[in-house]
């Protein structure tokens, strides 16, 4: 895979105003600008004083803002800015004018109220003097001047073999990969069930081949988004380049990839939203920046909880390809100060409404601590930096050091960037090792999203600041860049897990184990407290319908840190068990798990935990209630429609009944015997066989029946 050194950048969310499948390719003569408004007719108005309830549900009502987006920005504002006139739409009508001027509209932002457009000097002219546009800034492409230098890829890696019995914690059970994340604390904590269950991530990358690698065919993506052919594909396609979807692919394995024995990310167990931003021809390397605002936007606007980017811009060429120094970022006019550039201006307006935004660093190589060589939006305040280093903590010589214009230290955190192992296109088991700050940076978000997971209440400066105070520091004796902390290449220390976790002091899992055990159901989860947990005063609590709960007793397994409860197992397969546990620390603590569980318990589907006896064609249940004396029930799942003849038959293998001969759809089905025979007698007591056949498969259920 060709390593990207410029980070695939988080950006702003915009409304897409009639661009064309490839609608951003610039015909000869003509130039991308941002159109910057005035203001938003009506929308100040609609938010003014006492109707900030009415500004939320317009926007949720009209598809601008989700529920979640709002509930998050709760955690961090006061009510009366939760919502604002950045949050309405541009106002039509001055689309509509840049239009009638000749201009090409390719995108809006809300945030900054403005357009993109495509257009020649002339029609930029008559624009300018609109009395609604308050300025004009030309859009100019990054191209990629720097690349780190990585690892030559294994032609064969060498790939561990893992037994059912290995589980997260357990080092064979991540492969190759398990060296990136063991620098960061992270099987420790993957070890107590915490996977970053209930968190959105957001990627922002040059696209996403998902659906055809093992390690990824099977991540929750709850959105994505095309930013240059403006659609919902973000693998390759037509007018792309053959490796547009490489970097980005790569990226997500690291934060959520999940194939044991070869690869497992940082935060396998959350969901992802994936834009796709930075448009790769097949002659060049160039990104733009409003791609990337527009994608970040975008991400915020549909509720995720922390953004992860791995592409970065700093020298900007224009149409010509040559080196456009009006436009681009030096850090030696001070455009590094997270101000001037649009991107770190986004970044720094998605963390102030709640999200957790963690972006690399560059791969432009060391500074010298006074010169910075970082990439914006790298500079942005409120946000996580990262930086690179090796498997023993060494800063990596590619990777791009602070301090911003301002004096403020970057990077803020640095994670192992050198020798990452990663899923490569075109999979389905195509791996590689790679290297860069872009690898580096999902580990970091990957960390915050694994916090998040177990206080989802934290805001960005809470998850910033518990990550910079458990930071490991590196010392070498022969790097005076090591010697005091914070400093501009390692920022605060290599990011832990397993320290903030720790430091967190009372955590519990965002997953469970069941199983049933005769003719009990078995729910248990992972807890951890530095005071250790007293299982007798813990409680565990359960309910058939999510409203009533039944109290049960907690106590330990023979898994480490396990905790469990016991409570009569379901009788069919279609019911659920909803339960939660409240546990208590020997400080006398106490923590629902999962967090905040009285009102979100976990939910187990009875056909979970029901034992299986076949699975060949379609999926059989044993038969309930057994023993039986008014009828019995016989469950199954059919994989797709199937012919199904299901018939009792005594100890001497005589035919009794013939319950069901017919086609029946794909889906849960279910049959009774209540004991009756063909002759419409009853049967005497005694034990009798169910032959199911489904799909050209034969199973056969043994049952007592007692008159």
């Amino acid at each position: 895979m060709k390593l990207l050194s410029v980070f695939l950048l988080v950006g702003i969310s915009s409304v897409f105003a009639g661009a064309s499948a490839l609608g951003q390719i610039r015909m000869p003569g003509t130039q991308k600008y941002w159109v910057f408004f005035r203001d938003k007719p009506g929308a100040d108005s609609f938010v003014g004083a006492g109707r900030n309830m009415s500004a939320e549900q317009y926007l949720i009502e009209s598809g601008v803002l989700t529920r979640r987006a709002i509930e998050r920005r709760e955690r961090v504002l006061p009510a009366s800015k939760v919502v604002s006139a950045s949050d309405f739409p541009v106002y039509a009508a001055y689309l509509d004018s840049l239009r009638s001027a000749g201009l090409r509209v390719v995108g809006t932002s809300r945030w900054f109220n403005a357009a993109v457009v495509i257009g020649d000097s002339s029609a930029l002219a008559g624009v300018e003097r609109f009395g609604f546009v308050t300025g004009i800034k030309r859009i100019v492409a990054y191209t990629d001047r720097i690349k780190a230098k990585s690892p030559a890829p294994l032609s064969a890696p060498r790939l561990l073999k893992i037994s059912m019995s290995e589980q997260p914690g357990d080092s064979a059970f991540y492969g190759p990969s398990l060296t990136q994340l063991e620098l960061s604390g992270i099987p420790q904590v993957q070890s107590l069930g915490i996977n970053g269950g209930g968190i959105i991530i957001g990627m922002l990358d040059a696209g996403f081949r998902y659906e055809t690698h093992e390690a990824l065919k099977n991540i929750r993506i709850v959105g994505e988004h095309d930013f240059i052919q403006n659609d919902s594909i973000t693998a390759n396609q037509p007018g792309d380049s053959a490796d547009q979807d490489n970097h980005g692919t790569s990226t997500l394995s690291v934060i959520g990839g999940y194939s044991p024995g070869n690869i497992v990310g940082v935060s396998y167990g959350a969901s992802f939203m994936l834009a796709k931003t930075e448009y790769v021809p097949v002659t060049d390397y160039k990104w733009e920046e409003d791609n990337w605002v527009e994608g970040l936007e975008w991400m915020e606007s549909r509720g995720v909880d922390v953004a992860s980017s791995s592409v970065a811009y700093n020298i900007f060429v224009d149409s010509s390809g040559a080196i456009d120094s009006a436009e681009s970022y030096f850090f030696s006019r001070g455009d590094f100060n997270g101000k001037k550039s649009i991107a770190s201006r986004a970044a720094t307006r998605a963390a102030e409404l709640g999200v957790v935004v963690v972006q690399a660093m560059g791969n432009e190589g060391d500074g010298n601590g006074v010169v910075a060589t970082m990439d914006v939006p790298a500079d942005a305040d409120s946000i996580i930096s990262v930086g690179a280093v090796d498997l023993t903590g060494r800063l990596a010589d590619f990777s791009s050091t602070g301090p911003t214009n301002d004096g403020r230290i970057k990077p803020d955190l640095v994670a192992d960037g050198v020798g990452d192992f990663v899923a490569t296109v075109p999979g389905p088991d195509t791996y590689a090792y790679e290297s860069g700050t872009s690898f580096a940076t999902p580990i970091v978000a990957g960390i915050a999203s694994l916090i998040l997971s177990v206080r989802p209440n934290y805001t960005p400066i809470q998850i910033i600041d518990l990550l910079k105070s458990t930071a490991v520091q590196y010392h070498n004796p022969g790097d005076t860049n090591t010697s005091t902390y914070p400093n501009d290449f390692y920022g605060w220390g290599i990011a832990d897990a397993w320290d903030a976790v720790k430091k967190i002091g009372f955590v519990g899992s965002n997953s469970y184990a069941a199983w049933q055990r005769d003719s009990s159901a078995y729910l248990a989860i992972r807890a951890f407290s530095t005071s250790g947990i007293d299982p007798a005063l813990s409680r565990a609590f359960y309910s058939s319908d999510g409203m009533k709960f039944t109290t049960a007793s907690v106590f330990t397994t023979d898994t480490l840190n396990q905790y469990a409860f016991h409570a009569p197992a379901p009788k069919r397969p279609t019911g659920t068990i909803y339960f939660y546990f409240d546990m208590v620390d020997s400080a006398g603590k106490q923590l629902n798990v999962p967090y905040y569980g009285s009102t979100k318990p976990f939910e187990l589907p009875a056909w979970e935990l029901t034992p299986i006896i076949a699975s060949e064609g379609y999926h059989l249940y044993n038969s309930f209630p057994n023993p039986f004396t008014v009828q019995t029930h016989v469950a199954f799942i059919l994989n797709e429609p199937s012919r199904v003849e299901a018939e009792v038959y005594d100890v001497l293998g005589r035919k009794v009944k013939s319950l069901f001969s017919g086609s029946l759809p794909a889906g849960y089905e279910e049959l009774a015997w209540n004991g009756s025979t063909d002759s419409g007698s009853r049967a005497s007591s005694g034990v009798y066989f169910i032959r199911i056949v489904a799909n050209g498969y034969s199973k056969v259920l043994k049952v007592l029946y007692l008159r």
